[in-house]
C-alpha cells in the first residue's frame, strides 16, 4: 500500500521532542512507530513503542528527548529501489512501514504492508480473569461482581471490552466464578461489543492463572491474560507486540509505584551514620495485572490446582526462560479498594469521555 506525502506528518516527529510526546504520536497513528527527522527534515532514525519501553527500563525518563531511544539505522529504500521491493518478504521480517527516501535524504512517501484502517484485526486471544470475590469492596460487591461495578457511566468490564475491540482484538475468554451468571448475562456472546466471547467457569478457586490451563486447546497463539478490575489507557496491543518482538515466554505489564517513607532514613556503615535522607520517596516496578504469554508455558500449569501467576514466574525464572517486563507509563489503576474505586470514578471522565470509549 502506498501512503503519500500528505500523510507523512502522521508518521514522523522531530528528534528534539520528548519521549512522552512520541508515545502520544505513536498511539495516534496506530502503526506502532514513528520516524525521526532532523531540523532539515531529513530522516535520521526511527522509534518504536518497544524502543521506548526498553529505554524506560534502562533509565530513560518520559521528558528526555526522543533521540535518547532512537534507532539510527531504520530500514529504508530509495525511489528507484522501491520498484523491486518485495513487501511480502519485508513483512515476514516484521517491517510494516517502509520510508521511501529521495536524493536529499527526505521521506518522499511510505510503503505499507497493511491497509489504512483504525485497527487491524488481531486473532490472538485475550483471557480476562473476572471471577474474584471483591471482598475489599464490600458491601458494593455483595450482589454484583466487581467487574460489573460502574466506573464513570459504565461497568469496568465494559470499558475493558470496548478498548480491546478498539485496538483490534476479537477473541476473548472470560474466566468466571463469583456471580458468574451476572457476567454471562451482561456480556452474552460478545456480539454487542464486536467480540467473540467464550467462558470458563471455575467450580473452585484456581488462583490468578490456574483456570487458563483449561483453555489450553484454544490458546495456540501468544495471548494476553488480564485482571478484570483494571482501569488503564494502555494500548493492549503494545504489550503483545513487545512480547513477540522480544521472543519472550512471559511478559509482565509493569506499573510504577512510589512509596514515601514518613521518617528520616539513615544510611550507615556498621554503626557509623554516613547520611540521612529526610522522608524519601522510593520508586518500584510492580506487576500490573496485564500479561502476555506464549502457549508453550501452559505446560507448566497443573490442571485442577490452585496456581498463581507468581508460581509460573518462579518456574520460568528457575528454568532461565525469557521473562520480560513491559513498562506501563500510561494511566493505570487497580480497583481493589474503596479509595481506588472513588479515584477511578473521578479520573474516568478525563481519560475516556473524550475520543475513546
Amino acid at each position: 500500500m502506498f501512503i503519500d506525502k500528505d500523510k507523512i506528518n502522521l508518521f514522523t516527529a522531530a528528534q528534539d521532542i520528548s519521549i512522552r510526546e512520541a508515545m502520544r504520536l505513536i498511539e495516534a497513528n496506530k502503526r506502532g512507530l514513528i520516524f525521526v527527522l532532523n531540523a532539515d527534515d531529513k530522516l535520521v532514525g526511527s522509534v518504536s513503542d518497544g524502543d521506548i519501553r526498553r529505554g524506560i527500563l534502562n533509565g530513560c525518563q518520559l521528558d528526555d528527548q526522543l533521540s535518547a531511544v532512537m534507532n539510527s539505522n531504520p530500514f529504508t529504500v530509495s525511489i528507484q529501489e522501491q520498484k523491486t521491493l518485495d513487501m511480502k518478504q519485508i513483512t515476514e521480517q516484521g517491517i510494516k512501514l517502509v520510508p521511501v527516501i529521495d536524493a536529499q535524504g527526505k521521506i518522499h512517501h511510505f510503503l505499507s504492508s497493511e491497509p489504512e484502517k483504525a485497527s487491524p484485526t488481531i486473532e490472538n486471544p485475550v483471557v480476562l480473569m473476572v471471577g474474584g470475590r471483591g471482598i475489599r469492596l464490600e458491601p458494593l460487591t455483595q450482589n454484583i461482581p466487581k467487574p460489573l461495578l460502574k466506573v464513570g457511566n459504565k461497568p469496568i468490564l465494559q470499558t475493558i471490552l470496548e478498548r480491546l475491540h478498539l485496538f483490534g482484538f476479537r477473541n476473548v475468554y472470560l474466566c468466571t466464578n463469583y456471580l458468574s451468571e451476572s457476567i454471562e448475562e451482561f456480556c452474552g456472546d460478545g456480539s454487542s461489543f464486536g467480540l467473540n466471547i467464550r467462558y470458563f467457569k471455575e467450580d473452585k478457586k484456581l488462583g490468578t492463572i490456574g483456570a487458563v490451563k483449561y483453555l489450553e486447546d484454544q490458546l495456540k497463539l501468544p495471548f494476553l491474560v488480564m485482571n478484570g478490575d483494571l482501569l488503564t489507557s494502555l494500548n493492549y496491543k503494545s504489550v503483545l507486540d513487545f512480547h513477540i518482538e522480544n521472543n519472550a515466554k512471559l511478559t509482565i505489564g509493569s506499573a510504577s509505584y512510589e512509596a514515601k517513607v514518613p521518617y528520616g532514613v539513615l544510611q550507615t556503615e556498621g554503626c557509623q551514620v554516613t547520611s540521612i535522607l529526610e522522608k524519601p520517596t522510593y520508586s518500584f516496578r510492580i506487576s500490573g495485572g496485564i500479561y502476555a504469554l506464549s502457549p508453550e508455558v501452559l505446560s507448566h500449569i497443573p490442571k485442577g490446582n490452585f496456581y498463581d501467576i507468581t508460581d509460573l514466574m518462579d518456574v520460568l525464572l528457575r528454568e532461565k526462560q525469557s521473562v520480560v517486563a513491559f513498562p506501563i507509563e500510561e494511566y493505570w489503576l487497580d480497583i481493589g479498594q474503596h479509595q481506588d474505586y472513588e479515584k477511578a470514578n473521578l479520573d474516568y471522565k478525563n481519560l475516556f469521555n473524550k475520543s475513546n470509549p
